[in-house]
């Protein structure tokens, strides 16, 4: 089972705000079966940024975890 494809493959051809709920859901239940779905969106999207964009989102990552 690939669980990367499984998560891709339910979040496509949803809307923005079809994701925004999921992780905005994830977030506030704080539910730990959520997380390796969060990680995969994270990945996912790291994989497709450019240098410029991992540096601004390394900003939100050492705010958030500061």
């Amino acid at each position: 089972m690939d669980i990367r494809r499984i998560v891709l493959d339910n979040l496509k051809n949803r809307s923005k705000d079809e994701i925004k709920g999921f992780i905005q859901d994830a977030v506030d239940t704080k539910e730990e079966n959520a997380i390796p779905g969060l990680g995969i969106i994270f990945e996912a999207a790291w994989e497709k940024m450019n240098d410029v964009e991992k540096n601004n989102m390394m900003d939100y990552v050492m705010r958030g975890i500061s």
